[in-house]
């Protein structure tokens, strides 16, 4: 399987966990992955994992006014430059199945892929928003499709990507014409617990001084952009004295929120190891994920979940669409009025948000399992 990655830009956050977990597990099973492309996160992090990977060039999607122009001026010398790429990959590795993550090289490789006899995957990590929606490149993207099995990572994705596909019905003894739009959910795997680093354990009162803060301790996982609502989460924290905020990552709105967050109540934190974020996860009241917008899957929720952590999401997280507001975990509209009432309600219950985080790992472990997660995709490629 050669899975591609040509990305507008490049950091490390769910789809890159997601991919390199399922290449992981496929490997265990006598799937062989290769790595192309020029993601300078996937490149190293494939590598240091001992798969096989090239650096390519192919520009970058046509999801920005600039890079659309570019895009299409390159247009056919693009073409023909993604059949030489894919077909030295086909001729050296033997690849049978294109693994595409990229909008651009989904565009570009996608035809080729069907020439040389390649089973065809496209990846819908991204939520649909206006560089699909308002992209003349989106009718190419439409016409490919017919060729391709779509997966996403949520049922609330499959609602979202469908319209911009081509479902048709294979001629008989044509199976690969027929497209579908398969929702695979996220595999969780906890990582094995690490401590903290002591300043934030004795900010979340698990560390070594042994006093426990009087307070609640509330956590979130996230890109510091608008559409994750973390910026609401500041606020709420400011409006209830007895709250601490710890929040995990990077991103646009980060020296805004630095500057407005009070240091005693709100530490944030760019990144911690896999082990570390285990322990996040368990030193928590609560885990929440205040998206505004829709987010494919939620993985950090899920994680938080096969913790024993209780959870806060909004509705616009696509793994709330398995869940039941108050049986697994907490479901809001992506208001800050709703996430106050119900953060309030959380702290005054805390028996009841325990079984509810009961409920939800137990929800997790049965249906979020990395084995499940990695034959629907082992069926995907050898059907």
């Amino acid at each position: 399987m050669l899975v591609t990655r040509f990305p507008y830009e490049s950091r490390f956050g769910g789809e890159e966990v997601h991919t390199l977990r399922l290449m992981e597990e496929l490997d265990k099973r006598g799937i062989e992955a290769f790595f192309l492309g020029s993601c300078p996160i996937l490149l190293r992090e494939f590598k240091e994992r001992g798969f096989w990977v090239k650096r390519a060039w192919l520009a970058q999607p046509p999801v920005t006014l600039g890079w659309l122009v570019m895009f299409t001026v390159l247009s056919p010398f693009l073409f023909l430059r993604a059949g030489l790429i894919l077909g030295r990959a086909r001729k050296r590795w033997g690849v049978e199945t294109l693994y595409a993550l990229s909008f651009g090289e989904k565009l570009l490789m996608t035809p080729w892929a069907r020439l040389f006899g390649m089973k065809v995957l496209w990846l819908e990590h991204a939520r649909i928003g206006r560089w699909m929606s308002k992209n003349p490149w989106r009718y190419v993207y439409k016409a490919w499709s017919r060729w391709a099995t779509v997966v996403v990572t949520s049922k609330a994705m499959v609602g979202q990507v469908r319209p911009w596909v081509k479902i048709g019905v294979a001629s008989e003894g044509d199976r690969s014409a027929a497209p579908r739009v398969v929702a695979i959910p996220c595999g969780v795997m906890s990582a094995a617990a690490e401590p903290l680093p002591r300043e934030l354990s004795d900010f979340l009162g698990g560390g070594q001084t042994g006093l426990r803060p009087a307070g609640f301790s509330v956590g979130t996982v996230a890109r510091l952009s608008a559409d994750k609502g973390v910026d609401m989460l500041v606020h709420l924290v400011h409006s209830k004295p007895d709250v601490r905020l710890v929040i995990v990552g990077s991103g646009p709105l980060e020296m805004s929120i630095l500057k407005r967050a009070d240091p005693a109540r709100v530490r944030v934190i760019p990144s911690l190891p896999r082990g570390q974020l285990t322990s996040f996860y368990r030193a928590l009241d609560l885990f929440v994920l205040a998206s505004r917008e829709m987010d494919p899957f939620g993985m950090v929720a899920a994680e938080a979940m096969a913790e024993g952590t209780p959870v806060l999401m909004t509705s616009v997280c696509g793994i709330a669409a398995d869940l039941a507001d108050g049986r697994e975990a907490f479901i809001v509209e992506p208001r800050m009025s709703e996430l106050d009432k119900a953060l309030k309600k959380i702290m005054k219950r805390k028996e009841w948000a325990r079984d509810v985080a009961g409920r939800g790992q137990t929800f997790v472990e049965k249906h979020y399992r990395m084995e499940t997660m990695v034959a629907e995709f082992e069926r995907l490629l050898i059907d």
